[in-house]
């Protein structure tokens, strides 16, 4: 382990001590700031040792490590300055994708040079590490440490609702707009306020962050978390439903399509090219629907196998309507049924059931012909 360097010694930043890395964060994706605005968005969640500011990324140091990764999880996504940050625990390695998949397959590369993360020891992209910590639902804000047991009363109730809720700890010197905006930008739902006086009155302050931001203040705790309670399920019906109406509008088929399906299943007429659309548009859907089920492969071979019955129709009706076989020597190839019958592959043939089915699919075929024509 890297012994921690003198922190008189001249050119020293703790920032930049290897010993403390765990302690550290860091925060990619950085607009033009100075230390002390980028300082300023960490304060909530606890006291900033020291920070490092470069070209689009910097560090900053902390306390202990889990100050570190609570206060990444909460600003990992946030906005600062129009931006979405990425932010980590500094001690996360990241690694070039080519030398993962090198080690794996010495003749692989990776042209784009995508980063990869170390965490718990599965190798994972820089993104997906970057989370794999979920927003929470609910975030209690405490203003006084005296008055955590009751934070922590509250979340429990929370919690028996469904929500992810955590309890938030900002330094006296950050302002709570300034706390609200971090929350609310990281897509966290609700805000609560903890302060002496409300747990004297048994009370909290809500702050509901999405949609058009509403303030419920000193609301009995009791109405409070009904709201809550009530608001976050109501908002998950309402995203379930949104997600299956965008999914059904997903699924329909084009708006033309739909039309012509609808004037198909309802008897309307046809003209001959909308048939031709509607059996072009199915053929389509089925060819991809092929693809989903068997794979792109077995798709197109199966696509491309001539359907056995209907070859068979096909080659009876060429026998039936070829001049040729019944001009031989008469007008019928067998003019009694006995010669028939002596011909063993006529009749072997007429044992066969798709035989017998492809010649009843003509028969009918050729019947409706018949009579549509004297219609």
């Amino acid at each position: 382990m890297a012994a921690v360097r003198d922190a008189t010694a001249p050119g020293y930043n703790i920032a930049r001590d290897p010993a403390l890395v765990k302690n550290r964060i860091f925060i990619g994706n950085l607009p033009i700031c100075t230390k002390e605005e980028l300082e300023s968005i960490c304060h909530p969640y606890g006291k900033v040792l020291g920070s490092l500011v470069q070209k689009n990324f910097g560090f900053v140091q902390f306390e202990s490590e889990e100050i570190a990764n609570k206060c990444a999880n909460a600003l990992n996504k946030s906005t600062f300055k129009s931006k979405a940050l990425t932010v980590r625990n500094a001690s996360i390695k990241l690694k070039p994708l080519n030398a993962i998949i090198k080690k794996i397959n010495p003749n692989a590369h990776n042209p784009a040079g995508v980063p990869m993360a170390v965490q718990g020891g599965i190798v994972m992209s820089a993104a997906a590490a970057a989370t794999v910590v979920p927003i929470n639902d609910c975030e209690i804000i405490v203003v006084n440490r005296e008055n955590t047991k009751y934070a922590e009363f509250i979340e429990d109730r929370l919690r028996n609702s469904g929500m992810r809720v955590d309890v938030l700890f900002p330094n006296e010197d950050v302002m709570l707009s300034q706390v609200l905006s971090n929350i609310s930008a990281r897509g966290c739902l609700y805000a609560v306020l903890v302060t002496p006086q409300h747990e004297a009155l048994n009370s909290i302050t809500v702050n509901i962050l999405y949609g058009v931001p509403a303030e419920h203040r000193n609301m009995p705790l009791d109405d409070a978390i009904t709201l809550i309670a009530t608001d976050f399920r109501l908002k998950k019906q309402r995203d379930a439903v949104t997600a299956s109406q965008l999914h059904a509008k997903q699924s329909r088929h084009p708006e033309a399509m739909q039309q012509l399906i609808e004037m198909l299943a309802d008897n309307h007429p046809l003209t001959g090219l909308q048939y031709e659309c509607i059996i072009n548009y199915l053929e389509e859907q089925r060819e991809q629907q092929l693809k989903r089920e068997l794979g792109e492969a077995n798709a197109l071979v199966k696509l491309h196998t001539p359907d056995p019955e209907m070859e068979l129709q096909k080659k009876i009706l060429s026998v039936m309507k070829k001049p040729a076989v019944t001009e031989i020597n008469s007008e019928l190839m067998y003019p009694t049924f006995d010669l028939a019958k002596k011909d063993k592959r006529l009749m072997e043939l007429l044992q066969d059931p798709r035989v017998m089915s492809a010649l009843e699919s003509i028969y009918n075929s050729e019947l409706t012909e018949t009579v549509t024509q004297y219609l």
